[in-house]
Parts: C-alpha cells; structure tokens; sequence
C-alpha cells in the first residue's frame, strides 16, 4: 500500500513539474525553463555547450546535444528525477543540429551536417545499439539540418539546407518511401515541427539576405501557406505549442511567437530576450492529449501515453571517451590532463606560442614561458614594434644599414638623423658683415632664397616634434666658421635663373617704352611749329562788308591747300546778280564770270 502511495505521489510530482513550464531553452550550459515570458528554473551544473532539443510528452524528457562535451554528444534529462544519462558516444568530427524522439517506437534521430547523414538509436530496453548510431540515411548533395517525427503514420521529416538545391523530404522509420514534398520557393529551411492536432508541417526558411518566413503545409506538403515574411531576423530552431509559433532569433537573441492561424500582416510577439548569453534550441510543452485528441490514427500514440512505458536507461557511455591529451598525461582517477611546458588548455592542445610573436619565431623557455626571436626590422617583447614606423620625419625614407638600425634619407629642405632638422639658407646684413670681416677668403654672392614652411607632421609622429622641439636649431650667434660651412654651399655663381631673369626682361620693356614715348614727344613739338594759312574768299567785289551784308557767304578756309574753288558752299542772292549774269549760259560761262569777278585781298604775310 505505501508503495502505491509513492508511486501516486511520484507520478503527481511529474504531472506538476511537466506542467510548471511551458518553454524549454538551450543556452551556453544552461537548460532553461520558462512560464509566462518568467524563467520558472534551470539545469547545467555538468554541461558545456548546448545546441539542438528536443521534448517526448509521453515519458516526460528532454533529450539535447553537447557539442563540448568530452565523452558523449547526445544526452536525456529526465524533468522528474532530474537525472540525466548519456547517449551516444562523441565523434571525432560531428555537427548534430537537429534531434527528434518517437516514443512509439522508442527511437531516437539525430542530422549531421558535416558527415551529411541521419543517425539513429533505440531506446527500447534491451536493444543494442552502436555506441557513435546507427546510419539510417546518407546523402551527396544535400546538407540534412532539421528534423522532426510524425510518431502516428510512421514518418521522419527533415530539412536540406543546401542553397543551391534547398528541399523538404520525408521517409519511413527504415529510411525507405524517401519523397521529396517541398522544392520551389524555398532557400534555406532552417527548422521544422510536427503539429498532430492540425496535421500540418510548420517550418522556418531563412531567405537570401536579411529576410525570412515562418510557413506551413499538409503532411504531404501541399496547402502551403505562408504565415510571416519578415526581415532581419536569423531564426535557427521553431517549436509548436497548441495555439503558437515559437522560434529562437540568433541576431536578435531573442525568442518571437506568432498564432498558428495570424490575421493579415501579423507581427510578431517579443517573448524572451537574452542580453549575454546567446539561445540556440528551443522545444513547447505540448501534451500529447492535446494533440492527439479526435484522431484514430494516433491510437497507439495514446494508448502509450496512457500506460506510460518504460525507455531504456542503462546506456553505458564511458567517462573517460573523447577525453585524450594531446601534449600531456592524464591524471589517474582523473579526468583532467597534466601538460608539457609550453601547452594549456583541458586537453593540452593549445600552444602558449599560439599568435604570441607577431613577426617573428616562438619558443618555450624551460618554465614553459614564450620567447620571441624578431625577424629584421622589428623589435618589442612580442616583436609588435616595426623600427622604421615614424621614425623619419617630413616624409623622409627609412631603410636598415648593416647593423639592422634605422637610417633615415631626407628629402627638401631637412636634415638629421630622423629628417628633424631645417637647413638654415637665409642670412641677414649683419651676420653676412661679421662673417666677412672675420674671414677675408669668403667670396661674396648675391644669393637669393625662399624659406620654406615645414611640412605638417602625421598625427602619429607628435612625439617625435615634442622631442624635436626640445633641441634648439642653429642660430646666427653660432660660430663663423660653421655658419660658413652652411652659407657657402647655397651660392651657385650669384645668378637667380628664375628671378634675374624676369628683372632683365622687365628692364628692357621698360627701356623699349621709354625710347617709344621720346619719339612721339619730338613728332609732336615738331607739328606745333607750322603755320597755320588764312585765306579769304569775297565772292563779288565793289560790295559792302560782310558785317553790313548778313546775306552774303564769307568764309573762312584754313589749310586752303585741301579746298578748290568748286568745293566752296558760297552762292550770290539772284536780287543781287546782274541781269547779265542772270540772262548767261550755266556750266563753264558761269564759272569764267564767277572768276572774273572776284577780287583777291592782299596777303597778310
């Protein structure tokens, strides 16, 4: 009787804890339970890396893989005991991104999409299984990522994720009647869930580029309809619950739900969000009643659910599996390793060495400690320091002598050993006078110069210039024979080629205009001494002055040389002509009587 008791007890504890959360989460080490957006508790005292999840209602477990974990990759934890158990021993080189459980049957499928292959196991008690799978599918082109279990007809379906040839397939528990049932509209199909209540297939696709769609279709892949097309979103697991979507969102780090049947341009629901650690597999709380309800062709999924049979729990996974040293000695009755001097790390596989000497060779010092041998040019513990960076100034070339030291060539107008330095050229009255009075043999030259302005420096060299501006430059008050050392060498035979010789040709411009304006000036004083000739014409002779007469012509001609008699405007009144002259012939007649007529003044010269 108290045997019944506790097994009641036992089973009404269970009942309770299945329904004290309604989302399971993977994340870093952690299992994750949460109820009304609220992490109810967690699980992960002996876990690493946790990634793809899975949930069986009918005896309450989460199975789950650890890509970290030295011994095995795929674990149970039993939500009731809290006990978990390994599974399935690790490989060498494995990816398991997708795991889906039929408790019917008791098998348990996992996809690896490096080896690009379905993996199976039994969890029937009795059964023998391989200790790395059992291989139910293989495949050449196709990358199989999700997966999920259709426990009432006997159906697993997964995704292939390759871009070039992306599709949604099904096959038998045996890996036989394999069908292809989605292959248009469709880039990279991420995740897929069984829903027994709708029978429907719901699946997340992340699309070329910054878009993605959760969608959905009959078990045989037709009906398909689309429920969000969304954008910058990475969804990489999708569970159902019995009125949601969920999915995890890499870039958001972010779980997002959406209703089974949205309205029209439906967005969708923030429900977890998590700030420093990064969510990879998720799985609902959906009883199996509630899926399975009205359905006969689940009737042995709920006959199952009913007597609650049991599942294998005696796998034996040895501990120490995966766990190798790789430069070092396990620790007997331990499951650490001892390293080598230079290595690190829980295998020793990491090398102290490892990126340590940036331009040079590494070796180990007898304490296991990194030294660095730098190669030409370099120095610094960790050879990280280039000799040559900002060490010439003003734009001058750095190169190695023998000796591998830094030696600067300088360009323009600097000098020194880093290019620090301005070459003085210009010179005053007064320094020039001092020179020639204390050394006689200094030739004198009419030098010209144009100082020049230093060139700005990088921004990266303002320590060199403080260090610069700390040493005085040379100044007129140094010794005559050094500022004659820097004087002489600037005279090049006291010629400009540039500035003299636009003087010089200026100078005779200027010469040529001046013998331009003399010449005009004389042609001008020489035209101002001719004379100037007045002539006066009268017309008609034994006549009044022209003062009494206003009627009459009397003109005036200067230059009379440049006028003809026939060119004069003069006419005579026809009451003033004779009757003789009116009564002649026009033409020459007129002309020898105009002639005769006209009496000459004297000449005022």
């Amino acid at each position: 009787m108290f045997k019944i008791q506790c097994l009641l007890l036992l089973a009404a504890l269970s009942e309770g804890l299945a329904r004290s959360w309604d989302i399971a989460v993977t994340t870093g080490n952690q299992l994750e339970f949460y109820s009304n957006n609220t992490k109810t508790y967690s699980e992960g005292v002996q876990f690493k890396d946790l990634t793809a999840l899975a949930y069986d209602a009918v005896h309450n477990m989460l199975l789950f893989a650890d890509k970290q974990n030295d011994n095995a990759s795929i674990f149970s934890y039993y939500l009731a005991t809290k006990k978990n158990q390994a599974l399935v021993r690790r490989r060498s080189y494995e990816n398991i991104h997708g795991l889906a459980f039929d408790p019917v049957k008791g098998m348990l499928f996992w996809t690896d999409t490096i080896d690009r292959s379905i993996y199976w196991i039994s969890m029937k008690p009795g059964s023998t299984n391989d200790l790395y799978g059992n291989l139910l599918i293989t495949m050449d082109d196709e990358i199989p990522r999700a997966i999920a279990v259709d426990s009432c007809r006997g159906y697993i379906y997964w995704t292939n994720t390759n871009i070039m040839k992306p599709t949604i397939e099904r096959a038998r528990f045996n890996g036989t009647e394999r069908e292809v049932l989605i292959d248009s509209d469709i880039y990279m199909p991420v995740s897929i869930a069984i829903d027994q209540m709708t029978k429907k297939i719901y699946w997340a696709d992340d699309k070329e580029g910054i878009h993605y769609s959760i969608e959905s279709a009959d078990l045989d892949g037709k009906n398909r309809k689309t429920l969000l097309v969304g954008t910058n979103h990475r969804p990489t697991a999708l569970t159902i619950s019995k009125d949601s979507v969920y999915w995890v969102d890499l870039d958001y780090r972010t779980i997002w739900r959406l209703p089974k049947n949205p309205p029209k341009d439906a967005e969708p629901i923030k429900y977890i969000e998590f700030t420093n650690k990064m969510p990879f597999g998720i799985a609902a709380n959906y009883p199996i009643q509630e899926q399975i309800s009205g359905h006969g062709e689940c009737e042995n999924l709920a006959n199952l659910s009913q007597n609650n049979s049991a599942i294998n729990d005696s796998f034996n996974v040895p501990t120490d599996v995966g766990l190798f040293c790789v430069h070092g000695t396990k620790v007997n009755g331990r499951s650490i390793c001892k390293c080598k001097p230079g290595y690190t790390g829980e295998r020793c596989d990491i090398s102290v060495c490892q990126n340590y000497c940036l331009q040079g060779d590494c070796s180990f010092t007898t304490e296991g400690q990194p030294k660095c041998r730098c190669k030409t040019g370099f120095s610094g513990t960790r050879c990280e320091i280039d000799v040559c960076q900002g060490h010439c100034l003003n734009h001058g070339t750095c190169s190695l002598d023998n000796t591998s030291q830094a030696v600067c060539q300088c360009i323009g107008d600097y000098e020194g050993s880093r290019c620090e330095k301005l070459k003085i050229v210009t010179t005053t009255t007064e320094t020039v006078t001092t020179i020639a009075s204390h050394e006689s043999a200094v030739p004198a030259c009419n030098c010209t110069f144009e100082q020049k302005e230093p060139e700005p420096l990088p921004k990266q060299l303002e320590d060199q210039e403080v260090l610069n501006n700390s040493r005085p430059l040379p100044s007129p008050s140094n010794s005559v024979s050094q500022m004659v050392d820097e004087i002489i060498p600037t005279c090049d035979g006291g010629w400009d080629s540039v500035k003299d010789s636009m003087i010089l040709a200026l100078s005779i411009l200027v010469g040529v205009l001046f013998l331009l304006c003399v010449y005009l000036l004389t042609k001008i004083l020489q035209l101002k001494k001719r004379p100037r000739i007045k002539k006066r014409i009268i017309v008609n002779k034994n006549v009044t002055p022209m003062t009494a007469r206003p009627d009459q012509c009397e003109i005036t001609i200067e230059n009379c040389c440049n006028m003809n008699i026939c060119e004069t405007p003069c006419f005579e009144p026809r009451s003033t002509i004779r009757p003789s002259l009116l009564n002649s012939k026009p033409g020459k007649e007129e002309k020898k009587n105009l002639i005769a007529n006209m009496e000459l003044p004297d000449d005022p010269y």
